[in-house]
Protein backbone atom coordinates (compact mmCIF):
# COMPACT_ATOMS: atom_id res chain seq x y z
CA UNK A 1 0.00 0.00 0.00
CA UNK A 2 1.21 3.84 -0.85
CA UNK A 3 0.21 6.72 1.20
CA UNK A 4 -0.05 9.98 0.08
CA UNK A 5 1.88 12.54 2.20
CA UNK A 6 0.88 15.99 1.07
CA UNK A 7 -2.28 18.08 0.72
CA UNK A 8 -5.15 17.21 -2.09
CA UNK A 9 -6.58 19.35 -4.77
CA UNK A 10 -9.50 21.04 -3.43
CA UNK A 11 -11.17 21.15 -7.35
CA UNK A 12 -12.86 18.60 -8.84
CA UNK A 13 -10.88 15.75 -10.46
CA UNK A 14 -12.04 14.33 -13.64
CA UNK A 15 -10.70 12.15 -15.85
CA UNK A 16 -11.58 11.71 -19.64
CA UNK A 17 -12.92 8.69 -20.74
CA UNK A 18 -10.49 7.07 -22.62
CA UNK A 19 -8.32 7.29 -20.11
CA UNK A 20 -10.16 5.38 -17.48
CA UNK A 21 -9.28 2.15 -18.44
CA UNK A 22 -5.36 3.09 -18.26
CA UNK A 23 -2.98 1.47 -16.22
CA UNK A 24 -2.43 3.10 -12.62
CA UNK A 25 -0.04 6.15 -12.21
CA UNK A 26 3.26 4.77 -9.78
CA UNK A 27 2.46 6.58 -6.38
CA UNK A 28 5.42 8.23 -4.26
CA UNK A 29 6.59 5.68 -1.58
CA UNK A 30 5.15 6.27 1.86
CA UNK A 31 8.05 7.32 3.23
CA UNK A 32 8.60 10.39 1.17
CA UNK A 33 8.91 13.15 2.15
CA UNK A 34 7.63 16.09 0.06
CA UNK A 35 9.80 19.22 -0.70
CA UNK A 36 7.83 22.23 -1.64
CA UNK A 37 9.74 24.05 -3.69
CA UNK A 38 9.30 22.31 -7.09
CA UNK A 39 9.24 25.79 -9.26
CA UNK A 40 12.16 26.92 -7.16
CA UNK A 41 13.79 23.60 -8.90
CA UNK A 42 12.61 24.25 -11.95
CA UNK A 43 13.84 27.93 -12.58
CA UNK A 44 17.65 27.17 -11.62
CA UNK A 45 17.66 24.17 -13.93
CA UNK A 46 19.30 26.65 -16.63
CA UNK A 47 21.03 28.14 -14.42
CA UNK A 48 22.86 25.19 -12.10
CA UNK A 49 23.97 23.78 -15.41
CA UNK A 50 25.71 26.81 -17.11
CA UNK A 51 27.68 27.45 -13.29
CA UNK A 52 28.35 23.88 -13.17
CA UNK A 53 29.55 24.09 -16.98
CA UNK A 54 31.85 27.20 -15.63
CA UNK A 55 33.04 25.29 -12.43
CA UNK A 56 33.67 22.61 -14.21
CA UNK A 57 36.34 24.40 -16.62
CA UNK A 58 38.19 26.52 -14.47
CA UNK A 59 41.95 25.31 -15.61
CA UNK A 60 41.73 28.21 -17.80
CA UNK A 61 42.40 30.42 -14.87
CA UNK A 62 45.01 27.82 -13.39
CA UNK A 63 42.66 25.93 -11.47
CA UNK A 64 42.92 22.17 -11.84
CA UNK A 65 42.14 19.22 -9.87
CA UNK A 66 42.53 16.32 -12.46
CA UNK A 67 42.29 13.83 -9.68
CA UNK A 68 39.17 14.52 -8.77
CA UNK A 69 36.04 13.08 -11.03
CA UNK A 70 33.60 15.71 -12.12
CA UNK A 71 30.32 14.87 -11.45
CA UNK A 72 28.77 15.62 -14.84
CA UNK A 73 30.19 14.49 -18.32
CA UNK A 74 33.04 16.65 -19.50
CA UNK A 75 36.26 15.64 -21.12
CA UNK A 76 39.22 16.15 -19.37
CA UNK A 77 41.24 16.60 -22.39
CA UNK A 78 40.38 20.09 -22.99
CA UNK A 79 43.01 22.43 -22.09
CA UNK A 80 39.89 24.27 -19.68
CA UNK A 81 39.22 21.59 -17.69
CA UNK A 82 39.29 21.35 -13.47
CA UNK A 83 38.30 18.22 -13.23
CA UNK A 84 38.73 14.65 -14.47
CA UNK A 85 35.90 13.01 -16.48
CA UNK A 86 34.59 9.72 -14.79
CA UNK A 87 34.17 7.76 -18.10
CA UNK A 88 37.72 8.53 -19.30
CA UNK A 89 39.06 7.32 -15.96
CA UNK A 90 37.41 4.48 -15.99
CA UNK A 91 38.32 3.44 -19.86
CA UNK A 92 41.69 4.29 -19.01
CA UNK A 93 42.56 2.14 -16.35
CA UNK A 94 40.27 -1.09 -17.93
CA UNK A 95 43.15 -0.22 -20.55
CA UNK A 96 46.00 -0.77 -17.98
CA UNK A 97 44.28 -2.89 -15.70
CA UNK A 98 44.09 -0.94 -12.75
CA UNK A 99 40.65 -0.43 -10.22
CA UNK A 100 40.29 3.55 -10.05
CA UNK A 101 39.07 3.40 -6.26
CA UNK A 102 39.09 7.37 -5.77
CA UNK A 103 36.64 7.43 -9.15
CA UNK A 104 34.55 4.96 -8.26
CA UNK A 105 33.90 6.01 -4.83
CA UNK A 106 33.15 9.30 -5.97
CA UNK A 107 30.53 8.45 -8.95
CA UNK A 108 29.46 5.97 -6.33
CA UNK A 109 28.65 8.97 -3.56
CA UNK A 110 27.18 10.57 -6.44
CA UNK A 111 24.73 8.34 -7.35
CA UNK A 112 23.43 7.08 -4.39
CA UNK A 113 23.04 10.47 -3.08
CA UNK A 114 20.97 12.41 -6.01
CA UNK A 115 20.83 9.52 -8.95
CA UNK A 116 20.24 11.34 -12.39
CA UNK A 117 19.61 14.31 -10.88
CA UNK A 118 22.60 15.43 -11.75
CA UNK A 119 21.81 14.86 -15.49
CA UNK A 120 19.06 17.31 -15.40
CA UNK A 121 21.05 20.14 -13.52
CA UNK A 122 24.52 19.81 -13.46
CA UNK A 123 25.53 18.47 -17.00
CA UNK A 124 27.33 20.59 -19.22
CA UNK A 125 26.48 18.13 -22.22
CA UNK A 126 22.95 18.13 -21.34
CA UNK A 127 22.77 21.74 -21.08
CA UNK A 128 24.11 22.05 -24.74
CA UNK A 129 21.61 19.58 -25.65
CA UNK A 130 18.92 21.47 -23.66
CA UNK A 131 19.84 24.45 -25.80
CA UNK A 132 19.80 22.86 -29.02
CA UNK A 133 16.16 21.61 -28.04
CA UNK A 134 15.20 25.20 -28.16
CA UNK A 135 15.23 25.47 -32.02
CA UNK A 136 11.84 25.68 -33.59
CA UNK A 137 12.08 22.21 -35.24
CA UNK A 138 9.52 19.30 -35.45
CA UNK A 139 10.24 17.16 -32.63
CA UNK A 140 10.58 12.92 -33.17
CA UNK A 141 10.24 10.28 -30.87
CA UNK A 142 12.61 7.06 -30.89
CA UNK A 143 11.85 3.37 -30.00
CA UNK A 144 12.10 2.59 -26.53
CA UNK A 145 14.64 0.11 -27.22
CA UNK A 146 17.31 2.47 -28.03
CA UNK A 147 17.92 3.22 -24.38
CA UNK A 148 19.96 -0.07 -23.70
CA UNK A 149 22.41 1.60 -26.24
CA UNK A 150 23.68 3.49 -23.46
CA UNK A 151 24.25 0.38 -20.99
CA UNK A 152 26.16 -1.69 -24.25
CA UNK A 153 28.50 1.04 -24.92
CA UNK A 154 29.22 1.79 -20.92
CA UNK A 155 29.98 -2.34 -20.86
CA UNK A 156 31.68 -2.62 -24.10
CA UNK A 157 33.33 0.75 -24.78
CA UNK A 158 34.31 1.26 -21.02
CA UNK A 159 34.83 -1.81 -19.35
CA UNK A 160 35.15 -4.76 -21.08
CA UNK A 161 37.09 -3.97 -24.28
CA UNK A 162 39.63 -1.60 -23.19
CA UNK A 163 40.15 -4.29 -20.90
CA UNK A 164 40.74 -6.88 -23.32
CA UNK A 165 42.83 -4.93 -25.88
CA UNK A 166 44.62 -2.09 -24.44
CA UNK A 167 47.10 0.08 -25.77
CA UNK A 168 49.33 -0.03 -28.42
CA UNK A 169 52.43 2.37 -26.83
CA UNK A 170 54.71 3.79 -29.81
CA UNK A 171 57.94 4.27 -30.02
CA UNK A 172 60.40 6.63 -28.28
CA UNK A 173 63.24 8.39 -27.72
CA UNK A 174 65.73 9.22 -25.21
CA UNK A 175 68.15 12.58 -25.62
CA UNK A 176 71.25 12.53 -23.51
CA UNK A 177 73.12 16.05 -23.38
CA UNK A 178 74.25 17.29 -26.33
CA UNK A 179 77.37 18.48 -27.06
CA UNK A 180 78.13 22.40 -28.21
CA UNK A 181 80.89 23.70 -29.29
CA UNK A 182 81.76 27.13 -30.97
CA UNK A 183 82.81 26.99 -34.47
CA UNK A 184 85.09 29.15 -36.59
CA UNK A 185 82.65 31.35 -37.55
CA UNK A 186 81.52 32.16 -34.30
CA UNK A 187 78.03 30.08 -34.34
CA UNK A 188 78.14 26.81 -32.24
CA UNK A 189 77.70 23.55 -33.21
CA UNK A 190 75.32 21.05 -31.63
CA UNK A 191 75.85 17.44 -31.59
CA UNK A 192 72.86 15.72 -30.58
CA UNK A 193 71.93 11.57 -29.90
CA UNK A 194 68.68 10.28 -30.24
CA UNK A 195 68.92 6.75 -28.36
CA UNK A 196 65.42 4.12 -29.14
CA UNK A 197 64.55 3.12 -25.97
CA UNK A 198 61.57 1.46 -26.58
CA UNK A 199 60.45 -1.58 -28.52
CA UNK A 200 59.09 -0.09 -31.05
CA UNK A 201 61.12 1.71 -34.08
CA UNK A 202 60.70 5.99 -34.59
CA UNK A 203 60.06 6.69 -38.04
CA UNK A 204 60.77 10.42 -38.76
CA UNK A 205 62.29 11.70 -35.54
CA UNK A 206 62.13 15.27 -34.81
CA UNK A 207 64.55 17.93 -32.85
CA UNK A 208 63.34 21.12 -31.54
CA UNK A 209 66.06 23.56 -30.46
CA UNK A 210 65.43 26.68 -28.28
CA UNK A 211 67.11 29.24 -26.76
CA UNK A 212 65.00 30.75 -23.37
CA UNK A 213 66.46 33.90 -22.06
CA UNK A 214 68.36 33.54 -19.10
CA UNK A 215 66.18 36.04 -17.58
CA UNK A 216 62.32 35.98 -17.75
CA UNK A 217 62.36 32.49 -19.37
CA UNK A 218 61.17 33.91 -23.00
CA UNK A 219 61.81 32.17 -26.10
CA UNK A 220 64.05 34.41 -28.32
CA UNK A 221 65.43 31.45 -31.02
CA UNK A 222 63.37 27.86 -31.84
CA UNK A 223 64.49 25.67 -34.92
CA UNK A 224 62.35 22.60 -35.49
CA UNK A 225 64.77 19.76 -37.35
CA UNK A 226 62.83 17.03 -39.08
CA UNK A 227 64.64 13.73 -40.30
CA UNK A 228 62.07 12.66 -42.96
CA UNK A 229 64.05 9.53 -44.36
CA UNK A 230 65.20 8.63 -41.15
CA UNK A 231 64.03 5.54 -38.92
CA UNK A 232 65.66 4.75 -35.20
CA UNK A 233 65.15 1.18 -34.80
CA UNK A 234 64.60 -0.21 -31.27
CA UNK A 235 67.29 -0.16 -28.86
CA UNK A 236 69.46 1.61 -30.92
CA UNK A 237 70.92 4.99 -31.54
CA UNK A 238 70.69 8.05 -34.52
CA UNK A 239 73.38 10.54 -34.29
CA UNK A 240 72.68 13.59 -36.81
CA UNK A 241 75.29 15.63 -38.50
CA UNK A 242 76.14 18.84 -36.21
CA UNK A 243 73.64 21.89 -36.33
CA UNK A 244 74.74 24.88 -36.32
CA UNK A 245 72.78 27.79 -34.65
CA UNK A 246 73.92 31.51 -33.61
CA UNK A 247 75.87 31.95 -30.72
CA UNK A 248 73.34 33.33 -27.62
CA UNK A 249 74.48 31.23 -24.83
CA UNK A 250 76.10 34.46 -23.19
CA UNK A 251 72.22 36.06 -22.56
CA UNK A 252 69.92 32.69 -22.72
CA UNK A 253 70.19 28.59 -22.32
CA UNK A 254 69.79 26.11 -25.11
CA UNK A 255 67.00 23.80 -24.71
CA UNK A 256 67.02 20.26 -26.86
CA UNK A 257 63.65 18.45 -27.02
CA UNK A 258 62.11 15.65 -29.83
CA UNK A 259 58.32 15.53 -29.71
CA UNK A 260 58.93 11.54 -29.71
CA UNK A 261 60.42 12.02 -26.29
CA UNK A 262 57.10 10.37 -24.79
CA UNK A 263 55.37 7.50 -25.87
CA UNK A 264 52.01 7.70 -27.22
CA UNK A 265 49.02 5.35 -25.95
CA UNK A 266 46.62 4.64 -28.75
CA UNK A 267 43.82 2.20 -28.28
CA UNK A 268 44.23 -0.88 -30.41
CA UNK A 269 40.84 -1.01 -33.03
CA UNK A 270 40.09 2.18 -31.38
CA UNK A 271 37.67 0.27 -29.45
CA UNK A 272 37.49 3.21 -26.35
CA UNK A 273 34.59 4.86 -25.50
CA UNK A 274 36.92 8.45 -25.21
CA UNK A 275 37.87 8.00 -28.88
CA UNK A 276 34.52 8.44 -30.17
CA UNK A 277 32.99 10.30 -27.39
CA UNK A 278 31.43 13.64 -28.91
CA UNK A 279 32.21 15.33 -26.24
CA UNK A 280 35.39 14.69 -25.98
CA UNK A 281 35.52 16.04 -29.74
CA UNK A 282 33.47 18.91 -29.08
CA UNK A 283 35.68 20.42 -26.30
CA UNK A 284 39.43 18.61 -26.82
CA UNK A 285 39.92 17.47 -30.24
CA UNK A 286 38.42 19.70 -32.78
CA UNK A 287 39.73 22.93 -30.97
CA UNK A 288 43.04 21.31 -31.04
CA UNK A 289 42.47 20.83 -34.61
CA UNK A 290 41.51 23.85 -35.36
CA UNK A 291 44.00 25.67 -33.73
CA UNK A 292 47.54 23.60 -34.02
CA UNK A 293 46.44 21.23 -37.18
CA UNK A 294 47.06 18.18 -34.71
CA UNK A 295 46.25 16.52 -31.94
CA UNK A 296 47.56 14.21 -29.69
CA UNK A 297 47.38 10.47 -27.79
CA UNK A 298 43.96 9.17 -28.12
CA UNK A 299 42.23 12.14 -29.64
CA UNK A 300 44.40 11.86 -32.88
CA UNK A 301 42.80 11.25 -36.06
CA UNK A 302 42.32 12.40 -39.76
CA UNK A 303 39.84 16.00 -39.71
CA UNK A 304 36.81 14.04 -41.40
CA UNK A 305 37.03 11.02 -39.09
CA UNK A 306 34.32 9.38 -37.53
CA UNK A 307 34.61 10.92 -34.72
CA UNK A 308 33.67 14.34 -36.21
CA UNK A 309 30.89 12.63 -37.98
CA UNK A 310 29.57 11.15 -34.97
CA UNK A 311 29.54 14.77 -33.22
CA UNK A 312 27.56 16.08 -35.83
CA UNK A 313 25.33 13.24 -36.01
CA UNK A 314 24.51 14.00 -32.46
CA UNK A 315 24.26 17.56 -32.77
CA UNK A 316 21.70 17.18 -36.16
CA UNK A 317 19.82 14.84 -34.34
CA UNK A 318 19.86 17.00 -30.85
CA UNK A 319 17.54 19.52 -32.65
CA UNK A 320 14.83 16.68 -33.32
CA UNK A 321 14.78 14.57 -30.39
CA UNK A 322 15.76 15.98 -27.30
CA UNK A 323 18.37 15.36 -24.77
CA UNK A 324 18.97 12.23 -27.72
CA UNK A 325 22.88 11.43 -26.40
CA UNK A 326 21.72 11.05 -22.72
CA UNK A 327 18.57 8.52 -23.63
CA UNK A 328 20.90 6.30 -25.96
CA UNK A 329 24.75 6.98 -25.67
CA UNK A 330 25.67 8.27 -22.10
CA UNK A 331 27.37 5.28 -20.18
CA UNK A 332 27.75 8.28 -17.10
CA UNK A 333 24.00 8.66 -17.11
CA UNK A 334 23.83 4.78 -17.52
CA UNK A 335 25.77 4.55 -14.10
CA UNK A 336 23.70 6.80 -12.34
CA UNK A 337 20.52 5.52 -13.70
CA UNK A 338 21.45 2.29 -11.63
CA UNK A 339 20.80 3.74 -8.65
CA UNK A 340 17.84 6.22 -9.45
CA UNK A 341 15.18 4.45 -7.65
CA UNK A 342 17.75 4.33 -4.28
CA UNK A 343 18.50 7.70 -4.60
CA UNK A 344 18.35 9.90 -1.94
CA UNK A 345 17.45 13.21 -2.76
CA UNK A 346 15.94 14.61 -5.59
CA UNK A 347 13.53 12.29 -7.26
CA UNK A 348 10.47 12.97 -8.02
CA UNK A 349 6.49 11.74 -7.69
CA UNK A 350 3.13 11.74 -9.06
CA UNK A 351 0.03 11.44 -6.88
CA UNK A 352 -2.09 8.67 -8.67
CA UNK A 353 -5.06 9.93 -6.81
CA UNK A 354 -4.99 13.73 -8.52
CA UNK A 355 -3.25 12.89 -11.85
CA UNK A 356 -6.12 13.56 -14.56
CA UNK A 357 -4.10 11.65 -17.57
CA UNK A 358 -3.93 15.03 -19.26
CA UNK A 359 -0.90 13.82 -21.11
CA UNK A 360 0.88 16.91 -20.86
CA UNK A 361 3.38 16.02 -19.07
CA UNK A 362 4.10 13.41 -21.26
CA UNK A 363 4.48 15.94 -24.39
CA UNK A 364 7.47 18.50 -22.19
CA UNK A 365 9.87 15.47 -20.82
CA UNK A 366 13.19 16.12 -22.62
CA UNK A 367 13.30 12.40 -22.36
CA UNK A 368 10.58 11.12 -23.77
CA UNK A 369 9.45 9.22 -21.15
CA UNK A 370 5.45 8.22 -20.20
CA UNK A 371 5.92 9.94 -17.50
CA UNK A 372 2.69 8.74 -15.15
CA UNK A 373 4.34 5.58 -15.38
CA UNK A 374 7.93 6.49 -15.70
CA UNK A 375 8.52 8.86 -13.21
CA UNK A 376 11.52 8.63 -11.07
CA UNK A 377 13.08 5.69 -12.85
CA UNK A 378 16.49 5.03 -13.82
CA UNK A 379 15.58 7.40 -17.38
CA UNK A 380 13.91 10.12 -15.56
CA UNK A 381 16.85 13.02 -15.28
CA UNK A 382 14.29 14.91 -12.57
CA UNK A 383 14.69 17.92 -14.59
CA UNK A 384 11.17 19.10 -13.22
CA UNK A 385 9.58 19.98 -16.72
CA UNK A 386 6.66 17.81 -15.82
CA UNK A 387 5.18 19.18 -12.85
CA UNK A 388 5.96 22.82 -13.98
CA UNK A 389 3.43 22.08 -16.80
CA UNK A 390 1.03 19.77 -14.63
CA UNK A 391 -2.15 21.41 -14.29
CA UNK A 392 -3.39 19.49 -10.89
CA UNK A 393 0.28 19.92 -9.37
CA UNK A 394 0.32 16.02 -8.89
CA UNK A 395 4.06 15.64 -9.34
CA UNK A 396 6.00 17.22 -6.19
CA UNK A 397 10.48 16.41 -5.45
CA UNK A 398 10.69 14.54 -3.22
CA UNK A 399 13.46 12.78 -0.92
CA UNK A 400 13.66 9.47 0.81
Amino acid sequence: MFTVLHRSFSGKKTVPPECEQSRPCVPRSKDCKLIKSMNYFSRLRFYTAAISAWLMNLNMFGLSFRKICAPGFNCHGCPWATMACPIGVFAYSSAIQQIPLLAISTVLAIALFTGRLVCGFVCPFGLLQDLLAKFPTRKLAIPRFLRYGKYILLFLLVVLLPYLFGFEVSGYLNLPKPEIAKNESGNVEVKTFLQNISQKAVHSPELDLVYVAKDGGEKIFEKRILFDAVTVPSGETFQPAPIELPNMLAEADLLVSSPQSHPVQTPRYRAYFCVHCPKGTLTASLPGKLSSGQTDGIYSSGFFSMRYLILAGFILSALFVSRIFCRIACPLGAIYALFAKISVFGKLGIDASKCINCGKCDKLCPMGLDVRHEIGSGECISCGDCAKVCPVKCINRCRA
